[in-house]
């Protein structure tokens, strides 16, 4: 009897615990974006973690946490506690990081968990009104003509701008000089004073300048044309059917993070790209959601990312800032 006793007491101090245990979540998260306030990458953040807390009951709040190309904001997650209340905004950059940085404080493989892809952002090839040419092909064959006289612009090394172009570098082996500044809206003054040729830019933020005439746009960089610009065709109707590139963000948490949080919070972000009024708001900053990104397919998707720049940054033996 004394037996029973203690184990119906064990019983119930396990039955208690279990429904003592708070249901998450039950204070505000983070989530932390490893680029300034008022870029693209921050602007879609907001508009995600607003729907999220929502859903989830708990408001997000959005910690920008800029510098080395995001890694500062993929460590301070990455050595976060696994409990779903410090999430990752991740951008492409952590797929290039991967290779790009001979050494990182955190693993990027191992210690960030994927959760969902949220949004494609496309990229447009546009260049000074002064240069000649107006198609894509017509630039690419100018350059293959000029080799070494042609130079672009970027927001630094390893910036998904760079890589956008060193990717149609290392695909159409091209001769070209690049110039690295602190951020896109400098590259951006200097492809329209001349003082460099040409840029991709993320559509969001090149596209005022496109539709006021002080660029050119010669294609956009992902496989469907952008709504913002309707008009202006993509790389693979350019004639480079191999091409794409777009800056996607992506939700991450800490490796141990529990598979039932994971699972929640992809489910939140699911049904956030696919609200009507969210999905009007990216649009107008020329923002793409992605739709039934499950944590599977996200890890697929980054693991491939990363293979991907890996073969674009050793072939291009390029280094960080």
């Amino acid at each position: 009897m004394k037996r029973l006793l203690v184990l119906a007491g064990a019983g119930a101090l396990i039955s208690f615990s279990a429904y003592a245990q708070p249901a998450y979540p039950d204070h505000p998260i983070r989530l932390v974006v490893g680029f300034a306030a008022g870029g693209s990458t921050d602007l879609v953040a907001r508009i995600v973690a607003n729907k999220v807390g929502t859903l989830l009951g708990q408001s997000v709040v959005v910690e920008n946490r800029a510098g080395a190309g995001g890694t500062i904001a993929s460590d301070a997650v990455a050595k976060s506690k696994a409990d779903g209340y410090t999430l990752l905004f991740g951008t492409s950059s952590h797929a290039i990081n991967a290779t790009l940085y001979k050494r990182l404080p955190y693993d990027p493989v191992n210690d960030l968990v994927p959760v969902s892809v949220v949004a494609s952002v496309p990229m447009v090839l546009a260049v000074s009104p002064a240069v000649k040419a107006n198609t894509a092909k017509e630039l690419v064959d100018d350059i293959k003509k000029n080799p070494g006289k042609y130079s672009y612009g970027s927001a630094g090394k390893g910036s998904a701008l760079h890589m956008a172009v060193e990717l149609l570098k290392y695909q159409e082996h091209l001769d070209v000089i690049h110039v690295p500044y602190r951020g896109a809206s400098q590259a951006i003054q200097s492809v329209i004073s001349g003082d460099i040729q040409f840029i991709t830019d993320a559509i969001s933020t090149a596209a005022p300048m496109v539709q006021s005439g002080r660029l050119k746009a010669l294609a956009v960089t992902t496989s469907a044309r952008s709504t913002v610009l309707p008009n202006v065709p993509t790389m693979k109707e350019a004639g480079f059917p191999n091409y794409e590139a777009s800056i996607w963000n992506m939700v991450m948490v800490p490796r141990g993070t529990p598979a039932s949080v994971i699972e929640k919070l992809s489910a939140a972000l699911q049904t956030t790209v696919k609200d009507p009024e969210v999905r009007q708001r990216m649009a107008k900053i020329g923002v793409e959601p992605v739709v039934d990104s499950t944590p599977g397919k996200a890890a697929q998707f980054v693991q491939a990312e990363t293979r991907r720049w890996a073969d674009v940054i050793k072939a291009g033996n390029i280094q960080p800032d």
